[in-house]
């Protein structure tokens, strides 16, 4: 008759450097996890920032946003009531602009269109993406030529708008409209708009458009088209975001 075999010790107690090997194992994956977690939400928030900057040279000067504040511009120097005030850079300019004397005496300085895009970058890295649209992406260019109501554009509005209530009011021999831009022409003279960017900068969760303003050829500037209550668009200038007070009489915009 064969022996019987022989059954392992079930009293014998388990060691210890085998649990504490198991706990770090455990840790381990633990803490690689958490960080895998982490890590698409923040490439989330960084592409949920950027997804309504249209204009592809926005976009490339936003992801780099630190280097392009940074970078030499032509020199501008101001005398306010307060001093005067020295800058060659976007984040000098930004940062003196948030100031009413200072702001006002850099925004009406010869050399400012050099640094218009400066405060669209800024505008556009602080702004949030919109809960409600003014219309789907591919419409935004129809829904701007039937709502804007270009007395709002001031200056920028075209030369022969006249008394027109909406940019489709206005007399033009040519007028092209697409996904994201409008042009008119009328003689010799062009106008275009085109959308740059669809985010939320005035505070409310409507969409807010930013657009860049052309006249024959040469960016006049950019402005900001917010909803009125009656479902109209009004423009208003980079400065009501940037000088103090301004976002306050932006959210109030009727």
């Amino acid at each position: 008759m064969p022996p019987s075999p022989i059954l392992p010790d079930l009293d014998r107690p388990f060691p210890l450097y085998r649990v504490f090997i198991v706990g770090v194992f455990l840790l381990v994956l633990l803490i690689v996890a958490t960080i895998g977690s982490l890590a698409p939400a923040g490439e989330v928030s960084d592409h949920g920032r950027l997804a309504g900057v249209l204009d592809p040279d926005l976009r490339g000067k936003l992801e780099r946003y630190a280097e392009s504040m940074s970078a030499p511009r032509p020199v501008i120097e101001v005398e306010t009531p307060d001093g005067r005030y020295r800058t060659d850079s976007c984040a000098g300019f930004v940062a003196f602009s948030s100031r009413d004397g200072r702001g006002k005496a850099l925004m009406e300085h010869p050399l400012a269109s050099a640094y218009e895009d400066c405060t669209v970058m800024r505008i556009l890295h602080n702004a949030r993406q919109p809960e409600e649209h003014v219309a789907p992406l591919g419409g935004l260019g129809h829904a701007v030529f039937s709502r804007l109501d270009p007395a709002t554009l001031q200056e920028m509005a075209p030369a022969w708008a006249g008394r027109a209530a909406r940019l489709a009011g206005i007399a033009a021999d040519r007028a092209e409209v697409d996904g994201r831009r409008i042009e008119l022409a009328r003689g010799k003279s062009a106008w275009t708009m085109e959308i740059v960017a669809s985010v939320d900068v005035a505070g409310p969760p409507v969409e807010d458009l930013v657009v860049r303003i052309s006249r024959d050829g040469k960016t006049a500037g950019f402005m900001v088209l917010m909803t009125r209550n009656d479902g109209s668009l009004t423009a208003l200038p980079l400065d009501v975001f940037v000088v103090g007070g301004g976002l306050a009489m932006a959210q109030a915009v009727p």
